[in-house]
């Protein structure tokens, strides 16, 4: 995938974050997958294990030095569906680790509407933020074709979802679909956000204008 074409259809992408997050992403100017956050907390080695190969059913918040994480929930998997779309040697505890260990941005509004309206009722941060500045301060960026965190049933493939595991998420240059293709852009493990960034409650905004440096 031509990556500069990708950032000029898409000039900002976007992430959805429970509020209660809002104080330690600002303070930090930084995000962190799930797996990031189970592991610096001081819960045992069995409870980590429990949370990053488990499907999350509710919402988990977990104390890192007295501070809050709030980790969504990952309804939207189906582990029976799951199970059916998985490449030779994944298995289930294995996808939904590697969906813990990334950060997800929606890569445009229709993407985001879709993910939104589940959490509507919560009020949820969004950030938007300048593609170009992101990818550039963010080397690891990995793109997905699909959404990978909804296994849905699909007809054209006699009932199971789209093939997930090896080759889920790949880096631009290994890419082989169009740049319209792209669900999702993730970071694996943490993602350093710009100093300038926009955020709101709602896709439709409005959305006002975030600096770090003046926080």
């Amino acid at each position: 995938m031509d990556i500069e074409k990708f950032i000029n259809k898409n000039e900002f992408i976007y992430h959805l974050t429970d509020n209660r997050n809002w104080n330690t992403i600002r303070e930090d100017r930084l995000l962190l997958s799930a797996e990031s956050i189970v592991n610096r907390s001081n819960l045992d080695v069995e409870e980590k294990a429990s949370i990053l190969n488990n499907r999350r059913p509710f919402h988990k918040m977990v104390i890192i030095d007295g501070e809050s994480y709030f980790l969504r929930d990952q309804k939207p998997i189906s582990e029976k569906n799951l199970n059916k779309c998985l490449t030779e040697g994944w298995t289930s505890a294995n996808f939904i680790f590697l969906l813990n260990s990334r950060i997800f941005f929606w890569p445009n509004l229709k993407r985001l509407w879709s993910h939104y309206n589940r959490y509507s009722n919560e009020n949820p941060i969004i950030l938007k933020v300048p593609t170009r500045v992101l990818l550039e301060i963010n080397d690891q960026a990995e793109f997905c074709r699909l959404n990978s965190g909804a296994t849905r049933s699909n007809s054209y493939l006699n009932g199971a979802p789209p093939s997930r595991g090896e080759g889920t998420f790949l880096v631009a240059h290994s890419f082989p679909f169009s740049v319209g293709s792209v669900a999702e852009v993730t970071f694996p493990d943490q993602c350093q956000l710009p100093y300038n960034i926009y955020i709101g409650n709602n896709p439709a905004g409005p959305w006002n204008v975030y600096n770090f440096r003046n926080s």
